[in-house]
């Protein structure tokens, strides 16, 4: 328990997964910002007290984002500028439109971040984004981010080495690593969080907790069918729930809410037949494909089927797009927006505005909420 309240702002905040971890950590979201209305609408819905503004960082200068949270004390703060720039899937995207990658302006948005932490000089800042940003342009990124936040009015440091983490190891059904890049003042200390479970590919730990699969995560909710529209859906009885789901249904009532469903391909769903746990689309026969083609040497992966013995693989921004990569492992249909939610471990009372593909956007674009309570635990135990 936090020896006194505490505050934070979450930069770049999305839907608040962020947000949320640092709240169920006991700290208090003061403000946050981002550019998609849709996604601040969804974190005014789940963070009434806080204050949400939708706008570009770089239009906001930190003294009137000051300004607007009625000049309150910031003890930390959270964020992940976008990564498109960095990331394995959004450069090909961004080359695909004949863009040149290292001109564009998402590159330095970290500096808006660290703007942000030298005119409110918080005790700590956490920073996160794909693990590339650690080594992309021969890491000249990352060497400047390190440099600048040395030169920070302050006395700033960086917990070295930086780490990233794999959110299956904190309790997230779901392989997916990021960056934590954690500064504070100089006379502070940090440690990152220690793993509760162990991942499938690692050594079966006897001192950590069995990782969580697929189905530990969305077996309970209520069977759909393909282009599901009804958003709220009765909880299907069950009184076999996993510790994951019971997490996951605590203050939700009786319904599960933003439970829609995007509508498959007709052809899609012939191959979805063919398909068992865990396979992709070239593990089907060459016949069997012929009835949905693709560029094999581009989409070997374009359909994927979840295995429900194992945690999910990396939940993208673009599921709503890309959704075919998101086979249920059960029925043959894509995921839920709640299922998806589940994945990144959103309680079921945290709710999505916005239409279903911003949903999925919202979703596949948030940090865990289990691992950003690790990280948020992390740093409360220094103020206990």
């Amino acid at each position: 328990m936090l020896s006194k309240k505490m505050n934070y702002i979450d930069l770049f905040c999305g839907a608040g997964g962020f947000s949320l971890g640092f709240k169920k950590a006991g700290f208090k979201c003061v403000g946050a910002i981002d550019n998609s209305k849709a996604a601040i609408d969804t974190h005014k819905l789940n963070f009434k007290d806080c204050f949400s503004l939708c706008e570009d960082i770089e239009n906001v200068p930190p003294k009137l984002f000051s300004k607007y949270i009625n000049s309150q004390n910031v003890d930390i703060i959270i964020g992940g500028p976008p990564c498109p720039t960095f990331s394995t899937i959004g450069q090909p995207k961004l080359q695909s439109l004949g863009k040149k990658v290292s001109e564009d302006k998402r590159n330095v948005l970290f500096k808006n971040f660290l703007e942000y932490v030298e005119y409110f000089q918080p005790d700590y800042f956490i920073m996160e984004n794909v693990p590339n940003f650690i080594t992309k342009y021969d890491g000249k990124v990352y060497e400047n981010a390190i440099k600048i936040i040395n030169n920070l009015k302050g006395n700033y440091k960086v917990s070295l080495p930086v780490k990233v983490l794999n959110a299956v190891e904190y309790g997230v059904p779901q392989s997916r690593k990021r960056m934590f890049l954690v500064g504070h003042k100089s006379e502070l200390k940090y440690t990152y969080p220690k793993p509760t479970h162990f991942h499938p590919k690692g050594d079966n730990n006897i001192n950590l907790k069995k990782y969580v699969t697929v189905a530990e995560a969305i077996s309970d909710l209520p069977k759909i069918t393909d282009n599901w529209k009804i958003d709220k859906v009765k909880y299907s009885k069950n009184k076999n729930l996993s510790p994951f789901q019971k997490l996951m249904r605590n203050n939700a009532g009786n319904y599960v809410l933003n439970n829609r469903c995007r509508m498959s391909n007709e052809r899609a769903k012939k191959l979805f037949v063919f398909m068992k746990q865990g396979s992709k689309y070239m593990d089907l026969e060459p016949d069997i494909r012929k009835i949905l083609p693709f560029r094999e040497d581009i989409f070997a992966d374009r359909l994927k089927r979840l295995d429900n013995e194992k945690p999910s693989w990396t939940v993208i921004a673009h599921i709503g797009v890309d959704g075919y990569m998101y086979i249920h492992p059960n029925q043959n249909r894509t995921l839920s927006v709640r299922e998806a939610a589940r994945l990144q471990s959103f309680p079921d009372d945290f709710i999505f505005s916005g239409n279903m593909g911003q949903a999925y956007t919202q979703i596949g674009n948030a940090v865990p909420c289990l691992l950003a309570y690790a990280i948020g635990k992390s740093i409360a135990m220094l103020y206990s």
